[in-house]
Formats: C-alpha cells, structure tokens, sequence
C-alpha cells in the first residue's frame, strides 16, 4: 500500500475550493483569514470538492472515466496495477486526469473573479458582513459602518501612549498597513499634535483633561503604530460637508513646533 500516493491525489481532488478562496478574496486590503482546525478545514474542503468534481464529471465530461483505476491509486493498491491496466491505458487515463484538473482549477480561478466582481457591482459585500471582501478597517476607514461611502478626506485623531506621555496627533489619514486584517500601523498626512495636561483641580473636577494648543509636526509623511495607539476618533469629510463642521478640526495652520513621534 502506497499511502504517499494516496495523499498526492487526494490533495489534488481537494485543491478546487482553495483556489476559489484565494481567486475570491485576493485584492488590496483582504479580510483576516478564517481561524480553522485542521479537521474544520479538511472536511469544509472535502465538501465543497465533492460537489464540485460531481458537477464537473456529470455536465462537462463525456468520455468514460476509470474509476477502477482512481479506486485504485486512492488506495494504494498498486502491486497489480500493472496487470489489469495496460500501459497506454494508464498514459492517457493519467494525461486526462491532470488535463481535468487544470481545467476545474482554471474554473475555479475565472468564478472566484466572478462572483468577486458581482459583489462589488451590487455592493453585496458591504450589506452583509459574511460577504466582506476587505478587512474591518478598510470598512471602518471609508465609512461603511455609519453609512457614508468613500468620503473625500478621513481626519482623525489618535489618542497615543508614548514613552514620555500621552499625547494626541491628529492629521488626515493617508493610508494604513495591517497583518492578516488586524491594524498595525497609520500614516497620516498634515499631522499636529496635542499633550495633555493638568487641571490642578480636585473633587469632582479632577478626571477634567486639557490639552496644550496644536502645533504642526514637520514632514509629508507620520507614521504611528498601533500597538501605542489608545483610542481613535474619526472624522469623514465630503465635498458637501458644511463650513462650521469643517472650521471645527485643528487648525493644520498653526506655526510648527518641534515635536516627538510614537
């Protein structure tokens, strides 16, 4: 009994549903990977293959398949192999068998695209969590969670513990890096910064936080990583947003001072 052999092809029979899932999912900003068991992720794979190669070999295949031989391999039965299957027989069973399996495989690759781009034609994808082709940041970041979309300007401010103290930089968002959907690291453009200060006061006045004046960080570019960040705070700006809502962020004008970073 051949087990190496055995698991070669199965692996092979069980390679459909993996390139639909990265077909389906591979973009800018994908969604963190489900966490599965081994067994979870056999099984759900086992599944779908099933019903995939049952649809292949019952609609799209018409010449006659050797099942006997397939039984046979998947067994790792092959001392009289050799004896009840001719050569040339094997030769063109094995060509068709590996001739099928790049065809389902580039099937797979064409509907994973497909259904990936009929999710955001009709914006499926957004609507219905279970259906989210990006990460929860990217939603967060543009807007879906409070139904506004693809806004022109993302200020934020970044509530941020650092070495020396805690401290507020606030800047409009340029872009963000993350590991397997999670946030790892903000860029933001325009940044000031912001530290907190003392109240002096007693009683019930002493959970009271102010802050120094803004004043504007030198550079095109800051860079915060999320590990120091505490708490975030986002404004969505459109083109249509009033006047008063817009002269209530931190004024970006303020003369620079030297300032430390995360």
């Amino acid at each position: 009994m051949n087990i190496a052999l055995s698991a070669v092809i199965i692996s092979i029979l069980l390679i459909p549903p993996i390139i639909f899932y990265l077909s389906f999912y591979l973009g800018k900003y994908p969604r963190a990977i489900p966490k599965f068991t081994l067994f979870e992720g056999i099984l759900g794979a086992a599944v779908f293959s099933l019903f995939v190669h049952a649809l292949a070999t019952h609609y799209f295949i018409s010449s006659e398949i050797r099942y006997d031989i397939l039984i046979k391999l998947l067994g790792g039965e092959l001392k009289d192999l050799e004896k009840k299957v001719p050569d040339n027989e094997f030769q063109a069973a094995l060509s068709d068998f590996a001739l099928y399996n790049l065809c389902l495989n580039a099937a797979m690759v064409v509907l994973g695209r497909c259904f990936r781009q009929i999710l955001l034609w009709t914006g499926w994808h957004a609507k219905y969590p279970v259906l989210n082709l990006y990460n929860k940041w990217w939603y967060l970041f543009n807007g879906f969670y409070n139904g506004i979309k693809d806004p022109d300007l993302i200020f934020i401010d970044l509530v941020v513990d650092t070495n020396e103290s805690t401290v507020i930089y606030s800047g409009y968002l340029a872009n963000f890096d993350f590991t397997n959907g999670e946030l790892e690291r903000v860029y933001l453009q325009d940044t000031l910064k912001r530290e907190f200060i003392g109240t002096g006061k007693t009683g019930q006045d002493a959970n009271e936080v102010n802050t120094t004046e803004p004043y504007a960080i030198p550079g095109d570019i800051f860079s915060i990583a999320y590990k120091n960040i505490l708490n975030i705070n986002i404004h969505f700006i459109s083109f249509d947003n009033s006047l008063e809502e817009i002269e209530q962020l931190p004024d970006a004008t303020t003369e620079d001072t030297p300032g430390t970073g995360a």
